[in-house]
């Protein structure tokens, strides 16, 4: 995470726009935007940012308002701004982790030449 932080930091001194979430505080976000119908209002000023930062993901159990909102920023931010996610588990550990319910968004393929 020090490498993010760095990161956030020199955009700030960039003059760029940072947003700073745990995936509870996300989610937390999200679900008081859904609660008073300003969702779409939420996700646009969130991705306004230039940098937007989801820290920790997996650290804790993650539900379905996670997966729903974590996905919601991605889809959003999608190819339009830089999103930074950080987790301090093993990849190989990752059944913690949110799952978004609709599908994903192909990103195309990448192989490796041989």
């Amino acid at each position: 995470m020090p490498f993010v932080e760095a990161l956030a930091q020199k955009a700030i001194e960039a003059d760029l726009r940072v947003a700073w979430f745990t995936l509870e505080t996300l989610t937390a976000t999200i679900s008081r935007a859904k609660a008073d119908g300003s969702t779409a209002r939420t996700i646009t000023r969130i991705c306004r940012s230039d940098l937007i930062v989801v820290d920790d993901i997996g650290m804790l159990p993650a539900g379905q308002d996670a997966a729903e909102a974590f996905y919601r920023i991605v889809d959003a931010a999608y190819e339009r701004r830089s999103i930074a996610v950080t987790s301090n588990i093993h990849p190989a550990s990752t059944a913690s982790c949110p799952k978004p319910s609709r599908p994903r968004r192909s990103t195309g393929c990448c192989t490796t030449p041989t």
